[in-house]
């Protein structure tokens, strides 16, 4: 079977836009959670959230020909940036062997929500607002507007929907149903999601701290990853960048509870160790994990137990962090954009930080790479955990290129 490797990276959520700024805020430990700025989110308590700046948006220009929402205009502009720097809209492949994969949340139902309450309203809302209410719509946008005609797969199975719309686009590849696939993962913060989470109890009050013995809940966050995936072979003949090769994946489900993870981290176990599998690989091979690292006490408890059951004694050498505690959880979208982040840091041997853990969890008892980030000449393996409601698990493996 064919071998995946990335050509194109790109990136935008409340750190910056590219992966050059965005990567170097990552290392740096900086996080941008403010107020939310968008209409009604002052109804809330708890009024924080990783916004994507609205300079970052302002003046973008989407393809000119529909109306796009948030979701997918955040979703464009990490698109056009890996596609830009993969080359993939010149490759010369045939237009039926390059696919669009990508990982939905709530898709556009920032726009869907003022359009509906609009409707008690002597000015409406025109209907176009609603072009971005299908979990299809990014996807077909990005497809359309450069004439691929390979699968076009949309994923919505909450905030693992881009680790899982990844690792599908590279089976595809890898079976040669197609040759080149452009993967993105997209999240704007809505009324709707955001009110879900809140009525939770799962926010956090004033910041992330995934792992910290004092963590108090998620931020939520906004954005969108992209990853241009290509048979190696053929990559490799046309002179296209390599950030890595993704070696496997792993996707299971809890059958637990609709929100809570398996108190035993079971279903992460069981993803992890597919990954591994798929990948030929034994555990004390990977040497560091982008952990999912919500910062509730749950989820970070339920990973840690995860990793030690699967790593054993390795668990104490791994090195693992949270770029939620920076980015916010884009829910959707966080699968690729923490893929992302976890392909520079095998380019760049270095690990980002979990910023803002402070005082360790005695529950939470691993390397967390606390608030500065590390250098690892030797990274070649690392591994990335995405899970969500309704215990959908992903585990992505990456190997650096060199």
């Amino acid at each position: 079977m064919a071998r995946v490797i990335a050509t194109g990276l790109g990136i935008i959520c409340c750190l910056g836009q590219g992966k050059s700024q965005v990567w170097s805020r990552l290392l740096g430990g900086a996080s941008a959670f403010s107020p939310v700025t968008l209409p009604d989110f002052d109804r809330f308590e708890i009024n924080l959230a990783g916004q994507v700046p609205d300079d970052l948006l302002d003046g973008a220009t989407p393809p000119p020909h529909r109306h796009v929402s948030r979701f997918e205009l955040l979703g464009w502009l990490a698109a056009a940036e890996a596609i830009e720097e993969s080359g993939l809209a010149s490759a010369g492949y045939p237009e039926d062997a390059v696919g669009v994969s990508a990982g939905i949340g709530a898709a556009g139902m920032l726009e869907s929500e003022s359009w509906l309450h609009s409707l008690r309203s002597p000015t409406r809302t025109p209907a176009r607002s609603l072009y971005g209410y299908p979990v299809s719509s990014l996807s077909a946008l990005v497809a359309e507007c450069f004439g691929w005609q390979g699968q076009r797969i949309s994923i919505a199975t909450a905030c693992s929907s881009s680790g899982a719309s990844l690792g599908l686009a590279a089976e595809a590849i890898r079976r040669g149903r197609i040759t080149a696939a452009l993967v993105v993962g997209s999240e704007a913060l809505s009324r709707l999601t955001y009110g879900g989470f809140h009525s939770l109890r799962a926010l956090a009050p004033d910041t992330c701290r995934p792992f910290d013995l004092n963590r108090r809940g998620l931020v939520l966050g906004e954005g969108a990853g992209a990853i241009v995936l290509e048979d190696m072979e053929a990559a490799a003949a046309r002179g296209a960048p390599n950030y890595g090769e993704i070696l496997g994946w792993g996707w299971t489900a809890d059958g637990h509870h609709m929100t809570a993870p398996h108190p035993e981290g079971l279903g992460a176990h069981q993803a992890m160790q597919a990954a591994l599998k798929r990948s030929g690989l034994l555990p004390d091979q990977i040497e560091y994990i982008n952990a999912h690292g919500t910062g509730t006490r749950q989820n970070d408890a339920a990973e840690t137990k995860a990793v030690k059951s699967l790593f054993g004694g390795h668990s104490k050498r791994l090195k693992l962090s949270s770029t939620k505690s920076m980015t916010g959880h884009c829910l959707g979208a966080a699968g690729i954009i923490e893929s992302v982040s976890t392909l520079l840091a095998i380019g760049n041997k270095t690990v980002p930080p979990t910023a803002n853990l402070e005082q360790a969890d005695p529950v939470c008892d691993l390397d967390y790479v606390p608030v500065e980030a590390q250098t690892m000449p030797e990274l070649k393996l690392a591994m990335n955990n995405v899970m969500a409601f309704g215990g959908n698990n992903v585990a992505l493996v990456f190997q650096s290129p060199s």
